[in-house]
């Protein structure tokens, strides 16, 4: 029998791709049975959802060392000293 390919939705909203042989495959319970065009636009908004999670972080943590850098600097802490504690790397002056 030929490759099957079928795109669920759990309950959680998380999805899965499964690929199957079986001529009557079972399907698992609760799931929402998907099109392949709503399981690649479902898997593209969970995607780009992490990446703004990730960007969200990754922010919050330049922001925080930052903030942390100018405590240092306001202190009276050496710069070179102020970026090792604090982890931060401002850029040079005027740009990359």
């Amino acid at each position: 029998m030929a490759d099957q390919t079928f795109y669920y939705e759990y309950p959680d909203g998380s999805i899965a791709e499964r690929v199957t042989t079986a001529a009557e495959p079972v399907h698992p319970e609760g799931v929402t049975l998907l099109t392949a065009a709503e399981y690649a636009s479902k898997k593209a908004a969970i995607e780009a959802a992490l990446a703004q999670q990730q960007a969200d972080v990754q922010a919050a943590d330049t922001a925080a060392k930052k903030n942390a850098y100018a405590a240092l600097i306001a202190a009276g802490i050496p710069d070179e000293a102020a970026r090792t504690l604090s982890g931060y790397r401002p850029e040079p002056a005027g740009g990359a």
